[in-house]
Protein backbone atom coordinates (compact mmCIF):
# COMPACT_ATOMS: atom_id res chain seq x y z
CA UNK A 1 0.00 0.00 0.00
CA UNK A 2 1.66 3.27 -1.00
CA UNK A 3 1.09 6.56 1.01
CA UNK A 4 -0.27 9.60 -0.69
CA UNK A 5 2.15 12.56 -0.27
CA UNK A 6 1.83 16.54 -1.32
CA UNK A 7 4.66 18.03 -2.50
CA UNK A 8 5.33 21.41 -0.23
CA UNK A 9 7.29 24.44 -1.59
CA UNK A 10 9.58 26.11 1.36
CA UNK A 11 9.60 30.18 0.37
CA UNK A 12 12.40 31.17 1.63
CA UNK A 13 11.90 34.53 0.37
CA UNK A 14 11.69 37.55 2.73
CA UNK A 15 8.41 39.03 3.98
CA UNK A 16 9.44 41.94 1.88
CA UNK A 17 10.00 40.33 -1.18
CA UNK A 18 7.01 38.33 -0.86
CA UNK A 19 4.76 41.44 0.05
CA UNK A 20 6.61 43.42 -3.12
CA UNK A 21 5.55 40.39 -5.17
CA UNK A 22 2.36 40.55 -4.21
CA UNK A 23 1.77 43.76 -4.95
CA UNK A 24 3.34 43.14 -8.39
CA UNK A 25 1.30 40.54 -9.19
CA UNK A 26 -2.19 42.81 -8.22
CA UNK A 27 -0.73 45.92 -9.98
CA UNK A 28 -0.44 43.55 -13.37
CA UNK A 29 -3.80 41.83 -12.72
CA UNK A 30 -5.60 45.52 -12.11
CA UNK A 31 -3.40 46.88 -15.22
CA UNK A 32 -5.13 43.91 -17.09
CA UNK A 33 -8.19 44.55 -16.62
CA UNK A 34 -8.41 48.18 -17.18
CA UNK A 35 -6.67 47.02 -20.79
CA UNK A 36 -9.66 44.75 -21.02
CA UNK A 37 -12.17 47.51 -20.17
CA UNK A 38 -10.56 49.81 -22.70
CA UNK A 39 -10.28 47.17 -25.73
CA UNK A 40 -14.08 47.08 -24.96
CA UNK A 41 -14.78 50.35 -25.04
CA UNK A 42 -12.69 51.09 -28.30
CA UNK A 43 -14.62 48.52 -29.88
CA UNK A 44 -17.68 49.54 -28.89
CA UNK A 45 -17.58 52.96 -30.21
CA UNK A 46 -15.95 51.84 -33.46
CA UNK A 47 -18.60 49.07 -33.45
CA UNK A 48 -16.13 46.07 -34.10
CA UNK A 49 -14.81 43.07 -31.89
CA UNK A 50 -12.46 43.92 -29.50
CA UNK A 51 -8.86 42.81 -30.43
CA UNK A 52 -7.84 39.25 -30.31
CA UNK A 53 -4.58 37.42 -30.32
CA UNK A 54 -5.16 34.57 -33.50
CA UNK A 55 -1.64 33.07 -33.50
CA UNK A 56 1.59 32.75 -32.34
CA UNK A 57 3.04 35.07 -34.78
CA UNK A 58 0.76 38.03 -33.34
CA UNK A 59 1.71 36.92 -30.08
CA UNK A 60 5.45 37.43 -31.55
CA UNK A 61 4.79 40.92 -32.91
CA UNK A 62 3.04 41.73 -29.17
CA UNK A 63 5.99 41.07 -27.63
CA UNK A 64 8.10 42.23 -29.58
CA UNK A 65 7.10 45.57 -29.29
CA UNK A 66 6.89 45.29 -25.69
CA UNK A 67 10.27 44.89 -25.56
CA UNK A 68 11.26 47.70 -27.42
CA UNK A 69 9.59 49.80 -24.68
CA UNK A 70 11.60 47.82 -22.46
CA UNK A 71 14.67 48.54 -23.23
CA UNK A 72 14.00 52.07 -23.83
CA UNK A 73 12.86 52.01 -20.50
CA UNK A 74 16.71 51.07 -19.12
CA UNK A 75 18.72 52.73 -21.55
CA UNK A 76 17.07 55.63 -19.51
CA UNK A 77 17.89 54.19 -16.58
CA UNK A 78 21.49 53.28 -18.19
CA UNK A 79 22.05 57.08 -19.40
CA UNK A 80 21.06 58.37 -15.74
CA UNK A 81 23.49 55.92 -14.00
CA UNK A 82 26.19 56.97 -16.12
CA UNK A 83 25.10 60.69 -15.06
CA UNK A 84 25.69 60.12 -11.58
CA UNK A 85 28.76 58.37 -12.00
CA UNK A 86 29.94 61.78 -13.55
CA UNK A 87 29.14 63.72 -10.48
CA UNK A 88 31.56 61.63 -8.94
CA UNK A 89 34.57 62.91 -10.25
CA UNK A 90 33.59 66.84 -9.73
CA UNK A 91 31.33 67.91 -6.80
CA UNK A 92 30.06 70.70 -8.60
CA UNK A 93 27.99 68.31 -10.10
CA UNK A 94 24.38 68.00 -8.46
CA UNK A 95 24.37 64.30 -7.40
CA UNK A 96 20.40 64.99 -6.45
CA UNK A 97 19.41 65.65 -9.87
CA UNK A 98 21.14 63.01 -10.83
CA UNK A 99 19.58 60.73 -8.50
CA UNK A 100 15.98 62.15 -8.92
CA UNK A 101 16.57 61.26 -12.49
CA UNK A 102 17.24 57.93 -11.99
CA UNK A 103 14.16 57.84 -9.79
CA UNK A 104 11.81 59.16 -12.45
CA UNK A 105 13.41 56.61 -14.63
CA UNK A 106 12.89 53.70 -12.71
CA UNK A 107 9.21 54.64 -11.87
CA UNK A 108 8.68 54.73 -16.11
CA UNK A 109 10.22 51.68 -15.79
CA UNK A 110 8.46 49.99 -14.06
CA UNK A 111 4.85 51.32 -15.32
CA UNK A 112 6.03 50.21 -18.68
CA UNK A 113 7.17 46.84 -17.29
CA UNK A 114 3.88 46.34 -15.28
CA UNK A 115 1.83 47.17 -18.59
CA UNK A 116 4.13 45.13 -20.71
CA UNK A 117 3.45 41.96 -18.22
CA UNK A 118 -0.40 42.56 -18.56
CA UNK A 119 -0.36 43.12 -22.46
CA UNK A 120 1.56 39.59 -22.35
CA UNK A 121 -0.98 38.53 -19.99
CA UNK A 122 -3.73 39.06 -22.02
CA UNK A 123 -1.36 37.59 -25.17
CA UNK A 124 -1.59 34.34 -23.05
CA UNK A 125 -4.95 34.55 -22.79
CA UNK A 126 -5.97 34.87 -25.93
CA UNK A 127 -3.12 32.61 -27.15
CA UNK A 128 -4.23 29.70 -25.11
CA UNK A 129 -7.64 30.12 -26.13
CA UNK A 130 -6.87 30.46 -29.85
CA UNK A 131 -4.33 27.40 -29.56
CA UNK A 132 -6.59 25.09 -27.69
CA UNK A 133 -9.59 26.10 -29.92
CA UNK A 134 -7.97 26.01 -33.35
CA UNK A 135 -8.74 23.06 -35.98
CA UNK A 136 -6.73 22.63 -38.58
CA UNK A 137 -7.51 25.89 -40.06
CA UNK A 138 -6.08 26.37 -43.82
CA UNK A 139 -5.01 30.25 -44.94
CA UNK A 140 -5.98 31.07 -48.44
CA UNK A 141 -2.21 31.25 -49.42
CA UNK A 142 -2.51 27.22 -48.22
CA UNK A 143 -5.54 26.55 -50.26
CA UNK A 144 -4.06 28.49 -53.05
CA UNK A 145 -0.50 25.91 -53.03
CA UNK A 146 -2.65 23.04 -52.53
CA UNK A 147 -4.91 23.92 -55.49
CA UNK A 148 -2.41 24.85 -58.12
CA UNK A 149 -0.03 22.41 -59.61
CA UNK A 150 3.49 24.74 -59.02
CA UNK A 151 6.47 23.15 -60.60
CA UNK A 152 9.98 23.37 -59.04
CA UNK A 153 12.32 25.46 -60.53
CA UNK A 154 15.48 23.80 -61.68
CA UNK A 155 18.52 25.20 -60.53
CA UNK A 156 20.33 27.81 -62.22
CA UNK A 157 23.74 27.12 -63.33
CA UNK A 158 26.82 29.98 -63.63
CA UNK A 159 27.06 29.79 -67.14
CA UNK A 160 23.49 30.97 -67.79
CA UNK A 161 23.11 33.32 -65.25
CA UNK A 162 25.98 35.18 -66.97
CA UNK A 163 24.05 35.31 -70.04
CA UNK A 164 20.97 36.61 -68.78
CA UNK A 165 22.97 39.51 -66.93
CA UNK A 166 25.06 40.49 -70.22
CA UNK A 167 21.83 40.18 -72.25
CA UNK A 168 20.22 42.93 -69.42
CA UNK A 169 23.12 45.10 -69.92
Amino acid sequence: MREEYEQMELDTRTALDAAIEAVAKDSIQTVLEMIQKHHQQVAREAQTAPPFVRNRHEAYGIAAEQLVKINAAVKAIKSDTDRLLGTLADPNFNAVDATSSIVNSATAAAQILINAAAEMRRTLDNLYTAELTAEDIITPLEAALAEAEFQEAEPADADSIEETETEDN
